[in-house]
Formats: structure tokens, sequence, C-alpha cells
């Protein structure tokens, strides 16, 4: 059986840090071979220390990727450092309601596209395209499997559903809520901000990292914690921790559900979210149900 989709036409962002030209050349590249049309702006990056650009010119092509016409969604390159810088300069009702693409220090727009009332995807950058073209048959198909799946979405394909698991083996019951969150780091950071995260009532808080020893994790998730970040979270779901350096034998899963204790959360793992191969694509703030090992998108 051959599998159609309609041709997809997206806008590239450089919102965070700067990427190679290159690689977004072969990225884009990639994706055409998914019927996937991304158009990106010959000044997409001014490199300014590690950024894309100075605050302003990421602005600027922030808004015109919105404002173009031919385009559907928005796709960031990559994260990095930087989304932050943006939010409060960001002209949020003059936008469409196009969705943003995009995870780790895309979580920032991600959180304030859904405040503003704007649709948002936390799903693969623009750059885990290059995955396309590896060697691996694994990393191929993954990385297509997903993309296609960002696809989908925009689409607006039939609810998915992901697997996980509950930490200490008890039954919750059902839990329902918007599903929210990213990346730990990312989020820890804008805490006290004009820009930091509040879980809305209930959510569904999706937490992800990468390349972190577990004490930094810790101060992170501490951070988010006694800012009440969490207060009126309704569940705390584990992604992948890619590259996280454990301490000794204690779980990651035993670390968080420890620094957590005073706002007893039900806890759960194993969500294929996060920086390594597997991150499943899924609609920020729309709104979940976990029942028994499975998170449902309704």
């Amino acid at each position: 059986m051959i599998e159609t989709r309609m041709p997809l036409s997206v806008s590239v962002v450089a919102p965070a840090s700067h990427t190679n030209p290159q690689l977004v050349d072969e990225a884009v590249l990639a994706l055409e071979t998914l019927g996937i049309k991304a158009h990106v702006p010959s000044t997409l990056q001014v490199p300014r220390r590690y950024l894309a650009g100075s605050i302003q010119h990421r602005l600027d092509l922030l808004h015109a990727a919105y404002d173009d016409a031919r385009t559907e969604a928005i796709w960031a390159v990559r994260g990095g450092y930087g989304c932050a810088q943006l939010v409060e300069h960001i002209e949020w009702a003059r936008l469409p309601a196009k969705p943003l693409i995009g995870y780790s220090d895309i979580t920032v727009l991600l959180d304030q596209c859904y405040r503003h009332g704007l649709p948002a995807i936390h799903g693969p950058v623009i750059k885990d395209a290059l995955r396309l073209g590896h060697d691996a048959d694994e990393s191929r198909t993954t990385t297509r499997r997903q993309l296609l799946e960002v696809t989908d979405l925009l689409a607006g394909a039939a609810p998915r559903q992901f697997s996980l698991r509950r930490y200490d083996n008890t039954s919750p019951g059902i839990i329902e809520g918007p599903v929210v969150g990213g990346n730990l780091m990312t989020l820890a950071c804008v805490a006290g901000t004009p820009c930091r995260f509040v879980a809305p009532p209930g959510a569904l808080v999706i937490l992800e990292d990468v390349g972190e020893p577990y004490y930094r994790l810790e101060r992170a998730l501490w951070q988010l914690v006694h800012s009440g970040a969490l207060d009126q979270a309704g569940a705390l779901c584990l992604g992948t921790f890619e590259g996280c350096t454990s301490y000794g034998e204690q779980s990651l899963a035993d670390i968080v559900a420890d620094v957590t204790s005073p706002l007893n959360l039900p806890l759960f793992t194993d969500l294929p979210v996060g920086h390594g191969l597997i991150n499943r694509p899924w609609q920020y703030g729309k709104r979940g149900r976990i029942e028994g090992n499975t998170l449902v998108f309704s």
C-alpha cells in the first residue's frame, strides 16, 4: 500500500542558537523527500555569539514566518538558547493560528503559545531530519515516522496514545488535564521571570532533558517545585533523560519522587519524548487522559 499525504509548506525559524547553514540546507532537502516544503529566508541567521542573531533579528524573522501566507506552520531549526529573550517582544495578538513546532529551548515559546491561545507542537526540530540520511535503519525509520506524525497532527489526524509506567505500580484511576511541559532545565531557568512556567489546573506535566548530571536535574526540579510551578498539576510524566549522569544506584525517578513528595503528584515514567532518537510529537496544551499505562490525547 502506497502511503500518500498532502504536501505541507512550513516556515523555518531560528529563534535560539546558531546552526551550521550547510546542515540547515541538508535538513531541508531531507524534509522534501517527505513532501514537506520548508521556506528558509535568505537571512535566517546572522550569528551573534552562539545565537542565530540579535534579539531584533530573530524577532523580525519570527513575525515574518507567521505572516507568510504560503505556509501552514512554523518549524524551528533547533533549540539551544535564546527563546526567552524574545517573549516580551513578540506581538502575540497579531499572530495567526499557525502551529509552532520544536522542543528543548523552544519549550519557552510553546508554553507562551498555549498561554496566548495559539497552537503548538512539542516534537522534532528541522535539524533532526538529518537522521533521514543515517546509515542505521532504526535511525532513519524512527525519524521518518516521527516527522510524518508531525504532518499528521497538522492535518488533524486522530488522537494518539503513548505508553508509560506508573512509578509506584499503584493505580491512581483516570487522570485528565492539559498536557504541557518540556525541557526541565529550560523551564527551571525561566522561573521568576515574565515567561515563567506555571502548570494549569490538573495539567499532565511532561519533563525531559539531556546531558545533565542528576544533581543538576534535582536542582532544577527543586526550583520548579518551590517556585509554585507545579502546585496545580495533576500528574508528572518523565520522558527520556539522554546522557544524564546517575548518582550511585538511585534512579532519577526515585529522586523526582523524593523532591516532589510535598505535592503528592502521581508520577509516571518511560514516556517516548526527549532528546534522543525517540521523540514523538504531541500537541502542547491538548487535553490528555492517563488510564492504566497509557496517555491518550483527546
